[in-house]
């Protein structure tokens, strides 16, 4: 997995495309990585709510289980918001 900072540190090209090919490949490796955090979190919710722990021990893994995909989420959604505003910056003026 590619740490977010990462792929936001690759360079920029000296003279952008309207559709860069650099950012569009950025955006969908993170499009990627979020699809993979997504997946990995409904399979740990199931295997949660699946579980013989009691209701009250459920609902707090559950919990936990939120947060932390919330929090591995966020840096990849605001490096993907981050490469949207680059790609508007990118296209041309109407």
């Amino acid at each position: 997995m590619i740490p977010p900072r990462q792929i936001a540190a690759e360079p920029r090209q000296e003279q952008p495309h309207v559709h860069s090919p650099g950012i569009l490949s950025m955006m969908r490796e993170v499009l990627h990585m979020l699809g993979d955090i997504d997946a990995e979190y409904e399979i740990r919710l199931d295997r949660a709510e699946h579980s013989a722990a009691d209701p009250e021990l459920k609902a707090h893994i559950k919990r936990k289980i939120r947060t932390a995909h919330r929090e591995r989420r966020e840096p990849y959604v605001e490096l993907l918001a981050s490469l949207r505003q680059r790609q508007q910056g990118l296209s041309p003026k109407t």
